[in-house]
């Protein structure tokens, strides 16, 4: 079956869809009853668990994409020829989409591995009692996650958390209350049982501050979209990460993303490179190198998006992350195409070190940095009302920022609120609001502020896209298409299960 719920076959062997067509089993033929028998199967299983992160469904391609194209902060490329790939910079999905489809089956996908290890871990014996005890909690870390950006994305979800509730055919949306509480338990759990920190071999792997961010960023979407309140709750967790002494800021923003920098202390949580030639490889590193050098020859590369003119030129004077994050002229590797002078701003933030031509990327996206932990925790204290300990986080961002490399020789603008800014608390928002847009720019994060701040301010969402990003005739404004900040249910899993309903508007 197609159903997410319903894939039950096991992890990392080979998968039949038409056993029961069969009249006879292969002794050698792989089953649930015959793996999660040893602690290797539980470490397979576990690791595997992770891989859809990396999918075409989620981080590798849809939920990126998605996300950026949707927001003010990335139009589709000139060049993108396919309609089928750029239409949510127009916000025309509907329930038949992968664009916004996809995402559900990437965390089911993720939900259903991980209560496969939560199920037969228990069972299988350990000869080191600490690594069955991490590897649950990391499964837990995984099953919170999907399940909180399921929320983010879909509000009511089935919750499935026993490897037999993949098998019911009718289940229906829990609230989505429930859903975020279960994603708080498993979250709160792992992160007293993850590691500090992973050896270098491990990278991308789920730890303590991985838990602690995105709880931090729970409480946060709770607190902005669905009025909560919980603003302290956000503070804590993230200021747990900050305190920790096991991240931190680098000196330089660029460097965060090198692959020579792999496993820098700011990546908290990331999806590490793939090292896989062709489609199959980072596309993230694929969707920022435009055609005109090239790219498409060597690696199935194309620039889909590129930074909407508002967000280009919001940038301070001053600011080194414009510098780095982007491009308007490159070389190819190949002597045939030369170098182009002139082209579309495009991101270069992520710069594989073969340039994207000739093998894959070997840049690593952040899903939570360091950086990202500052800013929660400014924006969380200046919802409580302290806005100068907002304000002396925020500047720490900004420091950085006007700093880069060079320092030295690189003007230091003020910092924000010491040359007679206003100092009320929409205005530091606005100002963290804006500094999550560059500082975080093109790492999945700019869609989720629009919404979740329309929670905060209704109305929101919809005029700051008309503003920032207007669209010409005759495609819709978003004003009316406000339903479209919660994506509607696959209409696959509609017709497979009964029991789901669809979000009003689709």
């Amino acid at each position: 079956m197609t159903n997410s719920k319903l894939w039950i076959a096991p992890i990392g062997l080979a998968l039949v869809a038409c056993g029961d067509m069969l009249t006879e089993t292969p002794k050698s033929f792989p089953t649930t009853d015959n793996f999660y028998k040893t602690p290797a199967d539980i470490r397979s299983a576990t690791l595997a668990a992770y891989q859809p992160l990396n999918t075409g469904d989620l981080y590798n391609w849809w939920l990126w994409l998605t996300t950026d194209l949707a927001s003010d902060q990335v139009r589709m490329n000139p060049d993108e020829p396919n309609f089928g790939t750029y239409h949510p910079e127009f916000l025309l999905w509907d329930a038949t989409n992968s664009s916004v489809t996809a995402e559900w089956n990437g965390f089911y996908n993720i939900i259903f591995r991980a209560n496969l290890v939560l199920g037969r871990a228990p069972n299988v014996p350990f000869p080191d009692e600490t690594e069955r005890v991490r590897l649950l909690a990391e499964a837990k870390f995984l099953r919170g996650y999907s399940y909180f950006m399921l929320a983010k994305l879909y509000d009511d979800v089935p919750l499935l958390v026993t490897e037999q509730d993949h098998a019911n055919l009718t289940v229906a949306r829990a609230p989505v209350a429930q859903v975020e509480a279960q994603a708080v338990k498993d979250l709160t759990e792992a992160e007293a049982d993850l590691p500090a920190t992973w050896p270098l071999s491990n990278l991308g792997r789920a730890t303590k501050g991985a838990a602690e961010m995105s709880l931090a960023d729970l409480y946060l979407w709770r607190s902005s979209f669905r009025k909560s309140g919980e603003w302290q709750q956000a503070a804590d967790w993230a200021k747990k990460v900050i305190d920790s002494g096991d991240w931190g800021l680098n000196n330089d923003y660029l460097s965060t993303f090198l692959p020579a920098n792999h496993g820098n202390k700011e990546m908290i949580f990331l999806l590490p490179s793939s090292g896989i030639n062709g489609r199959s490889s980072m596309n993230i590193g694929c969707l920022i190198l435009p055609r005109v050098l090239g790219f498409g020859t060597g690696g199935g590369c194309e620039v889909i998006g590129q930074p909407t003119l508002w967000h280009y030129n919001s940038y301070l004077a001053g600011d080194y992350r414009k510098a780095v994050t982007y491009r308007t002229s490159g070389c190819s590797t190949d002597p045939h195409i030369g170098c182009v002078d002139s082209m579309y701003p495009n991101v270069y933030k992520y710069r594989p070190t073969n340039g994207g031509v000739g093998g894959p990327p070997d840049t690593d996206f952040p899903l939570y940095r360091y950086a990202e932990a500052i800013l929660i925790y400014a924006e969380t204290q200046n919802e409580l009302g302290n806005t100068a300990v907002a304000v002396q986080y925020l500047n720490m961002i900004r420091a950085r920022a006007r700093k880069g490399t060079g320092a030295e020789s690189r003007p230091e603008p003020h910092d924000y609120g010491t040359a007679g800014e206003p100092m009320d608390q929409l205005a530091v928002r606005n100002a963290i609001y804006q500094e999550r847009d560059w500082e975080l720019a093109h790492e999945g994060k700019r869609w989720f502020d629009l919404v979740r701040r329309d929670g905060l301010e209704p109305g929101y969402w919809a005029s700051t896209i008309q503003q920032h990003d207007p669209k010409p005739p005759p495609w819709p404004s978003p004003f009316g298409l406000e339903y479209k900040m919660r994506w509607p249910v696959p209409l696959t899993e509609l017709n497979v299960d009964r029991a789901l309903t669809q979000n009003s508007g689709y």
